[in-house]
């Protein structure tokens, strides 16, 4: 009932500007939604990605792509973005691979924490094509009604707080953190010795400054997107967990959509994960200038200060292993990762 509540209500304000993908004089609408500010990397890639197709020759103008940002479609919630994509209301979506584990818990196999040196090795890996990987991402995902049209390896997650800075295990002991909504990301935090609150991206800083969490686990550019970096104020850099801007669209969508027009598609989706990695660079450098400048403190963690946290959360290795993909796979995918790295 509240899923009818949320979808009813957010097409009923936008006068059912974005309902399943239709025909109208001759075109076909796709609303891309996400939850990301405007000036934010996804949707500037977006708006370039929409010129593409609404431009292509090939086309013609069969296709009439829109970009709705900053959470307009879907109350900067992705949970209820993933919603109105699955169930066509809107037909692409972008999020992060963190965020798709929670339809697809194998996804967070990406999130093992301390697994990736960088950014690099994350694009070695997916370029090598692990089998269980792409199983797990793009396969089972075909199953909650969601294409994969690309993915681009984003900035790493990191931590920050409104309390000290974090150099030790000690100093992360009882603090409170908002987390994605995903078990594995409770269950590192837990094992961390730390207290996780599953929240959506839009409540995280209204949580800081009401005192429900200490800080947030995210990437520099979203908590400077979602400007968290004005409530808290201590950045622990480690590098701890990679993860991927993944585009995606309706399944229904895709399996009507003729396979020449798919290729035009897939063509800018490809341009779609060059343009995002461009701008999240971009963006990084701008909000770590930008945050030091407000007053923003940052410790970068040496590796051999990463060592007793990777310790601790080992646990949480056996246990993705033991009751999410199976020990075979888990090994496989282990096993690409160092091959990349």
């Amino acid at each position: 009932m509240l899923r009818c509540r949320i979808r009813f209500g957010v097409l009923s304000a936008l006068a059912v500007l974005v309902m399943a993908a239709v025909v109208s004089a001759g075109q076909i609408r796709i609303a891309i939604s996400h939850t990301s500010s405007l000036e934010s990397p996804w949707n500037r890639a977006s708006l370039l990605f929409a010129d593409f197709i609404n431009n292509h020759k090939e086309l013609g103008d069969r296709y009439k792509v829109e970009v709705f940002g900053n959470g307009v479609l879907c109350q900067r919630n992705w949970k209820v973005m993933f919603e109105m994509t699955q169930a066509n209301d809107s037909q692409i979506g972008i999020e992060s691979a963190t965020t798709l584990g929670s339809l697809v818990p194998e996804i967070g196999a990406i999130n093992m924490p301390f697994l990736f040196n960088d950014t690099d090795h994350v694009t070695r890996f997916i370029e090598a094509k692990c089998p269980s990987w792409e199983s797990w991402f793009n396969q089972k995902i075909l199953d909650q009604n969601l294409v994969i049209l690309a993915a681009a390896p984003r900035p790493f997650r990191q931590i920050n707080n409104n309390q000290k800075l974090i150099k030790t295990p000690d100093d992360i002991k009882g603090m409170i953190f908002r987390v994605p909504s995903t078990p594995l990301f409770v269950q590192i935090f837990t094992a961390l010795g730390a207290k996780p609150v599953p929240l959506s991206s839009g409540e995280i800083y209204t949580a800081i400054q009401l005192g429900t969490v200490m800080g947030e686990d995210n990437s520099i550019t979203v908590q400077y997107d979602f400007k968290t970096h004005e409530v808290a104020k201590n950045f622990t850099i480690w590098n701890y967990i990679a993860d991927l801007s993944s585009f995606f669209i309706n399944k229904d969508v895709w399996d009507e959509m003729p396979e020449a027009d798919r290729k035009v598609f897939l063509a800018g989706a490809h341009e779609w994960t060059l343009n995002n990695a461009k701008f999240d660079q971009e963006q990084l450098k701008e909000a770590m200038e930008k945050m030091t400048a407000s007053g923003v403190k940052f410790y970068e963690m040496s590796a051999a200060e990463k060592e007793p946290f990777k310790k601790l959360v080992q646990p949480v290795y056996d246990n993705f292993a033991k009751n999410v993909v199976g020990e075979a796979a888990m090994g496989e995918y282990l096993e690409y990762v160092e091959k990349t790295r």
